[in-house]
Formats: structure tokens, sequence, C-alpha cells
């Protein structure tokens, strides 16, 4: 059995090992507060000009000419409209680059859900189901449009 002496020495020596080990932990506490990115997701109604910019857009599935990769780049006015599109295509029709093209947000409700569409040409274009993040820095795209059959393409846009 240990003497009440010893028990007292050992547990002033733990006790002065955490008192040391306080002053880190507190400062690992606060800098956490400092490290970590506020989240925007809560501010206010969504709306076209929000979009206005510069963007990159990535597609990929199956179109009417078969499986195809895209790379978009278009600006946007305040209206959600860029008629500069260039389109680079990559698939099994070929590669090819468009441009002049038209990308255009449709509608867009206060959440960031809505619609757009791309043209890559006469008669030819794929309207998306779209939702913009609450930060509005990116937004997803799908085409899931039954007016537009054998088209499916689904990607994403993000802000430069």
């Amino acid at each position: 059995m240990e003497s009440n002496t010893t028990f007292l020495k050992k547990s002033m020596k733990n006790h002065s090992q955490l008192r040391m080990l306080l002053p880190l932990v507190m400062f690992l506490f606060a800098a956490s507060f400092f490290l970590v990115k506020p989240s925007f997701a809560s501010i206010g109604t969504i709306t076209k000009s929000n979009l206005s910019g510069a963007w990159q857009i990535t597609l990929t599935g199956n179109t009417e000419c078969g499986l195809v990769s895209m790379l978009v780049n278009v600006t946007l006015d305040t209206t959600g409209t860029g008629i500069n599109a260039v389109i680079k295509t990559h698939g099994q029709c070929g590669d090819s680059t468009l441009s002049g093209d038209t990308f255009q947000i449709l509608t867009l409700a206060a959440n960031g859900s809505g619609t757009a569409n791309l043209s890559c040409g006469a008669g030819c274009g794929w309207n998306f189901n779209i939702q913009v993040s609450p930060d509005r820095s990116i937004f997803n795209l799908v085409d899931v449009d039954p007016a537009n059959p054998n088209n499916y393409l689904e990607g994403m846009a993000i802000h430069q």
C-alpha cells in the first residue's frame, strides 16, 4: 500500500503535467475558429445577376452522336445569358470546337433551382435542370428533358 506522501507526490506531478498541457489545448481550440471556413448557405435569394461573369462548364454523357465529354467556356451577363460560348467536344463523333453559341439561364428560383439551355448551332442544343450552390460559386446541370430524346448529359459549372 502506498503511503499518503507517495500518493500526494504522484498526484501533484500529474496536476503539474495537466497544467502545462492546458495552454496548448486552449491555443488549439482558439485556432480552430480561425481555420474553419464560414458557410454562407443561408444568404438570401439567388438571382440571375448573381451568376454574371466567366464560367467553365464540364459536361459528359451520351448525345445523339454517342458518348462525349465537353468543356464549355462562357461569360454570363446580368440576365443569365452568354452569347459567346465556346464548346470543345471529344467523343465518338470526333473532336470539335464550336464558338459563338448561347448558354442561357432560363428560369431560376430563389433557392437556386432552375433551368438552362446550351445551343450548339441551328436545331442543336440541350435543356438542363440546374441547381446553384448557396455561395453561387458552382452549379450542376443535368439534361432530363423528354422533349430532347437520346441526350443524357450531366455536369458541373465553376465560376472563374
